[in-house]
């Protein structure tokens, strides 16, 4: 019935004449789609990103797809065979400065063991690099594939007039789990084992009784590996003393001697 209905289109004309074209048949407006106002009019193809205060010091991301499975990174199943570097597995032939010793811890990610060693008094230098590794020169993106068998460490240069090396022992196990294999937190990959690298006969007979008494107060087994310093390879500069300047958030740490701030380990 509402087809036969009609409604006034205008009421300034009364002529029966014109009546068709002065009424429309409701059934014209029925046959027209209801817009639909939850659409916008209008969509743009631009959007206002978030400012952000803080400097881009994000880790950097490889371009090529990771070499590895799970197995790989954890240091278990089949081993990478890259070509051996006879100066990768030579010592470490940097010099210390004049009545300065070196030390070489891997404790996980650098960043945070750095800072821990930073705040030893007597410790004058730290900087943090790969080691223990088979390729020459690598980059933090080869260390990343879990394919080199890098560590990430922390070389200490220290006053062993002002500093002790079993003091540097007491900082090293004080900021890392040493029970777990190749992972400290959520980091997990051979590049984040645990590890001290002698430089002499004298630290290693001290790192071996060190351990043997850390052993003691805990209830896992200790799977630090205690071996011969190697070639250190320094990391990009973006990583030295990465939290002192402020990290991935922007947020200084103090590298203060003596300082018990908690340390963030990303920043």
């Amino acid at each position: 019935m509402l087809k036969n209905l009609a409604l006034p289109f205008s009421s300034s004309s009364s002529s029966s004449s014109t009546l068709p074209s002065l009424f429309l048949p409701i059934s014209s407006f029925l046959s027209k789609p209801t817009p639909n106002f939850s659409k916008p009019f209008f969509q743009s193809n631009f959007s206002i990103k978030p400012i952000s205060p803080f400097p881009k010091t994000h880790r950097p991301i490889s371009s090529k797809p990771p070499s590895m499975n799970l197995l790989n990174k954890l240091g278990f199943g089949s081993k990478p065979s890259p070509e051996l570097s006879a100066i990768a597995q030579g010592p470490d032939d940097d010099i210390p400065a004049p009545g300065q010793q070196f030390a070489q811890f891997g404790a996980g990610c650098f960043w945070g063991v750095e800072l821990g060693f930073q705040r030893v008094p007597g410790v004058t230098k730290t900087e943090v690099g790969y080691t223990q590794g088979h390729v020459h020169n690598p980059s933090y993106e080869d260390v990343c594939t879990g394919q080199t068998y890098h560590s990430e460490v922390v070389r200490v240069q220290y006053d062993p007039k002002e500093c002790s090396y079993e003091s540097l022992l007491d900082a090293f196990w004080a900021r890392h789990d040493p029970t777990t294999v190749n992972r400290q937190g959520n980091d997990v990959g051979t590049q984040y084992r645990s590890g001290i690298y002698f430089y002499t006969p004298e630290q290693e007979k001290a790192a071996r009784e060190s351990m043997e008494r850390h052993q003691k107060t805990l209830n896992r087994k200790i799977v630090t590996e205690i071996l011969p310093a190697k070639k250190f390879y320094r990391a990009e500069e973006y990583h030295q003393q990465y939290l002192e300047k402020g990290g991935r958030f922007g947020f200084k740490q103090s590298a203060a001697k003596g300082c018990n701030d908690p340390i963030r380990c990303y920043g």
